[in-house]
C-alpha cells in the first residue's frame, strides 16, 4: 500500500518539477490608478508590549496562510498572531505552534530569533545571529510524520534496472531522469521523528560541504549571518544569506535531505524534509554600487532581484539584478534611492508586488518608500501637521528605532523595536472624495 502510493506521489512531483522550474515573473509596472495620489494610513490598535509581553520585537512575517509571525528577540520566542492579532497556539485547521513558544535548538538554549523568513515548502526560516540557519516546518507539524527514509530502491523501466541509494541529495535528479521510486527503507524512531517537526538546523555553517573546496571568499565556519531572504516558488526555493563577517550574500540551494511519509490516519502522503547548502557569492565586499560593507538586511522581488542595505560603502540602499548580480541602479542618473545623505541608517528593506522599495530609517524614525526606478515617493511614520502649495511638514512621531518591514499585499507590518511593538499601514489610493476628507484644517 505504502509503495503504491509512494510511486503515484513521487511521479507526481517529478512532473510537477519538470514543468515548473525555471519560470520567472516579470516585474509589474504600476497602473495608472496607482500612480495617483496614495497614502499609507496607520491602522489602530497597535499591537503593544504591554498586551503581548514583547520584548525587543526585531522583525515581522506574514505567512503564507495569512499567519503573522513576530520575532520576539528579547523572549527566546516567535509569536504567532491571527489577522485579528490574537495570540495562536493551535486551531482548528491542525497547527500548533507551541514549539515557537520557547526556541530551543540541540546544543543551544534560548535561541533570540532575529530575522524571519518563509519558503514555499512552509519551513518558518529564522536565524540569530550565528553561521546557522534554523527550520520549522508548519506543514510537518501539522500533517503529521509516520515514516523517515534515508534509503530507497529506484527503478527505470526503460533500462529495467534497480538502483539502490542512500544518496537523497541525488533524488531529484534520478526522479527527473526516468526513474521512480520502487520501495523505501523506513523508520519510524520517534526521537528522529521529533527532531524534523521541531525547530532545527537546516543550515549549518560549520558542516565540511560548505566551506571545503566550495566557499573560496571566506569560510562559513566564520560566517555571521544578519538577514535571510527567499526567493523562488514551488520546489525551486533558493536562500540568499546576508554574512556580516565578509561582507557579501551568498546563494544557498535546497538539497533533499531525507523522505517522510506522512499523515495522522489512513492518509498517506509524501514529502522531503530539505537542508540548504553552499551554493555561490552573489556580490561581495566593495565600497561601489552593488557591492557589499557592513550589511544590514536583505530582500528579493518576485523576479528574484536583490535588494540590501548596509552602513559602510558609498550607497546605504542598493539592489543587483536576478541571476547576473549587476547593479539595478545607475550612480549616474542620480536616482533618489542612491542618495548618500538620505538614510543616516538604512536598518532593513522590503519590495511589495507592485515593485515599491520600503527602505527603514531607523535613526529618522520613518520608512522611506521608492518606485522600482528608485525614486522616492513617500514616507511612513509620520504625522502630517501642514501643507501648502509649496511644503508638507510632517513629524516622525510614530516609531521609535524600527527594525524592520514586511508587505503583505496592501498592509505594511513593522516592527517598532524601540516602542515593543508591531505597527501596520495600509496603503490607499485616495479618490477625490476622500483627499477632501483627509485636507488638513
Amino acid at each position: 500500500m505504502i509503495k503504491t502510493i509512494l510511486r503515484y506521489l513521487i511521479l507526481l512531483f517529478t512532473a510537477f518539477i519538470l514543468f515548473n522550474c525555471g519560470h520567472i515573473e516579470s516585474l509589474p509596472t504600476i497602473s495608472e490608478s496607482e500612480q495617483a495620489d496614495t497614502a499609507y494610513v496607520h491602522i489602530f490598535p497597535d499591537w503593544e508590549k504591554d498586551e503581548f509581553g514583547f520584548n525587543t520585537p526585531k522583525d515581522v512575517l506574514v505567512g503564507d496562510d495569512g499567519y503573522i509571525f513576530v520575532a520576539d528577540s528579547g523572549n527566546s520566542r516567535i509569536v504567532v498572531l491571527d489577522q485579528a492579532g490574537m495570540v495562536v497556539t493551535d486551531d482548528e485547521f491542525g497547527n500548533n505552534f507551541q514549539d515557537l513558544s520557547e526556541l530551543r535548538i540541540p546544543g543551544k538554549e534560548n535561541i533570540e530569533p532575529l530575522q524571519l523568513s518563509q519558503d514555499s515548502k512552509m519551513n518558518l526560516l529564522f536565524i540569530d545571529g550565528s553561521n546557522q540557519i534554523y527550520a520549522w516546518n508548519q506543514y510537518f507539524n501539522n500533517a503529521g510524520i509516520r515514516y523517515v527514509s534515508k534509503e530507497v530502491i529506484l527503478y527505470n523501466s526503460d533500462l529495467d534496472e534497480y538502483l539502490y541509494s542512500d544518496r537523497m541529495d541525488s533524488l531529484s535528479y534520478y526522479l527527473g531522469n526516468g526513474y521512480i521510486l520502487h520501495d523505501a527503507i523506513l523508520d519510524s524512531s520517534e526521537e528522529l521523528i521529533n527532531s524534523i517537526m521541531a525547530p532545527h538546523v537546516i543550515f549549518d555553517g560549520n558542516d565540511p560541504k560548505n566551506y571545503e573546496f566550495v566557499d573560496d571568499y571566506g569560510d562559513t565556519r566564520n560566517s555571521k549571518i544578519v538577514d535571510i531572504a527567499v526567493f523562488g516558488g514551488d520546489y525551486s526555493n533558493l536562500l540568499y544569506v546576508m554574512d556580516e563577517r565578509y561582507d557579501r550574500i551568498v546563494k544557498l540551494e535546497y538539497v533533499v535531505k531525507q523522505l517522510l511519509i506522512m499523515g495522522k490516519d489512513s492518509s498517506v502522503s509524501v514529502a522531503f524534509d530539505y537542508e540548504c547548502i553552499f551554493s555561490e557569492v552573489a556580490t561581495g565586499k566593495g565600497s561601489g554600487a552593488g557591492f557589499i560593507m557592513e550589511p544590514t538586511s536583505i530582500a528579493t522581488d518576485i523576479s528574484g532581484n536583490i535588494y540590501f542595505t548596509q552602513t559602510g560603502g558609498v550607497y546605504p540602499s542598493h539592489g543587483i539584478s536576478a541571476g547576473s548580480y549587476r547593479t539595478l541602479f545607475d550612480p549616474l542618473d542620480e536616482d533618489d534611492i542612491l542618495d548618500t545623505e538620505r538614510f543616516p541608517f538604512a536598518r532593513n528593506i522590503g519590495v511589495d508586488y507592485r515593485g515599491l522599495i520600503y527602505v527603514v530609517d531607523a535613526i529618522n524614525n520613518i520608512v522611506q518608500t521608492f518606485d522600482s526606478q528608485g525614486t522616492y515617493q513617500r514616507n511612513i511614520g509620520t504625522t502630517l501637521v501642514d501643507v501648502d502649495s509649496s511644503a508638507v511638514i510632517e513629524v516622525a512621531d510614530i516609531l521609535s528605532n524600527p527594525e524592520a518591514i514586511f508587505i503583505d499585499e496592501n498592509i505594511v507590518y513593522i516592527a517598532d523595536t524601540g516602542n515593543s511593538r508591531i505597527v501596520r499601514f495600509q496603503y490607499s489610493i485616495l479618490t477625490q472624495q476622500n483627499l477632501q476628507d483627509n485636507q488638513v484644517p
